[in-house]
């Protein structure tokens, strides 16, 4: 049995959720006999594929923020996919995004779909960058999708929700915790506040950043001693530095860029509380980083995150700023209830282990085969 993987996630990306989750698909599959892979890609500066056996892509990291040479580059990636659906040589074609450059060329060949969530459906019109219109595109491959593989129970519901559908097409396939933790004591790099409420990650549009912030801002005011601390996603805004200024926060919101995962680690082992505010993920894989380094939770309610963490968090409505205050102060100031969520969240994370989701996704090929 062999599975076909494309270029579309990799292109662009040097980081990313949906780059990561195909990357340690292929891994696991790298030395198992009972299933074979090809990725199909020519260009690509994805730091995930540094060093791979199964890949060995240019990069082109002195045009990676030059537009056109981006589009130039995916065009020669599609042409090296498209060349290979022609050629046939594979059982199953798993495209990485949501492209349908693929359509005409699969004939009856197996398709498996990944669907990750419905944001530009839910949010499409509020934020039109995060691809208002997708719908339709996103219908025809679910319509000619043999199997859908959605990441989360949540994102099954807004499936059925926005798409028509078959259920028994859609199968559930939780993504695993690829975030290692040290088991050995190491080296503490970063300086950090003794008390801190940590943020990570891109924090515009659905990430809820600026509503969070106005919410924790007047715990920070009346307590001298708790930071905000934002880690990656990208310096502060104009905008950003002009809200955190007009609290007189500007030494107490801090930004921390992520240099590698040791840095997630530190300040996920030092952190009061992670505060994952956003209206809503596919999944939440910071949710089982951060457990998974005894870090308590305060996330949003009625979304991926109540069945990632379920009792080992603290819930608000993502909308509410007395609803995220509360969970937040709730949190930083109750020392008997971090740590009953850190031993919760430990018991978590072993419900999501990286080889479960891709022995569950090698279940699926095998079942279309």
């Amino acid at each position: 049995m062999k599975i076909l993987y494309d270029h579309q996630t990799f292109t662009g990306s040097q980081y990313g959720g949906i780059s990561r989750y195909f990357f340690e698909l292929m891994n696991a599959f790298w030395e198992r006999k009972d299933v074979d892979f090809e990725l199909s890609l020519k260009f690509s500066n994805n730091e995930y594929l540094r060093n791979v056996p199964y890949a060995h892509p240019w990069g082109y990291a002195r045009l990676a923020n030059n537009f056109r040479a981006n589009q130039a580059f995916s065009l020669v990636n599609r042409l090296c996919s498209s060349t290979k659906l022609n050629a046939g040589d594979f059982d199953i074609f798993h495209p990485t995004y949501y492209h349908s450059y693929f359509l005409d060329k699969i004939g009856k060949k197996p398709l498996v779909i990944t669907f990750h969530d419905a944001l530009s459906e839910k949010y499409g019109k509020q934020f039109p960058v995060l691809g208002e219109g997708l719908t339709e595109l996103k219908q025809r491959l679910l319509t000619r999708a043999d199997v859908v593989i959605s990441v989360s129970e949540a994102t099954k519901r807004s499936i059925l929700e926005y798409f028509s559908i078959d259920e028994a097409k859609v199968k559930v396939v939780p993504l695993g915790n690829y975030f290692e933790r040290p088991t050995a004591n190491h080296s503490l790099a970063l300086t950090l506040p003794d008390r801190f409420v940590l943020f990570v990650g891109k924090r515009d549009f659905y990430k809820n950043f600026d509503r969070f912030f106005e919410s924790v801002a007047p715990l920070l005011k009346n307590d001298k001693d708790l930071h905000l601390i934002c880690a990656g996603g990208g310096g502060f805004s104009a905008e950003e530095k002009q809200a955190i200024a007009e609290q007189g926060l500007q030494s107490r919101v801090i930004y921390q860029p992520i240099i590698d995962d040791m840095t997630l680690i530190q300040l996920y082992e030092e952190a009061q509380v992670f505060v994952f505010p956003s209206l809503m993920e596919g999944f939440g894989l910071p949710i089982l980083e951060a457990m998974s380094c005894g870090c308590p939770v305060a996330a949003t309610t009625g979304t991926s995150f109540d069945e990632i963490a379920q009792d080992a968090a603290v819930y608000f409505e993502a909308e509410n700023k007395e609803s995220i205050r509360a969970a937040v102060e709730k949190v930083v100031y109750d020392e008997t209830l971090q740590q009953t969520m850190r031993q919760r969240g430990y018991e978590r994370v072993p419900l999501f282990r990286a080889e479960t989701t891709a022995q569950k996704t090698l279940e699926v090929y095998k079942a279309l085969v």
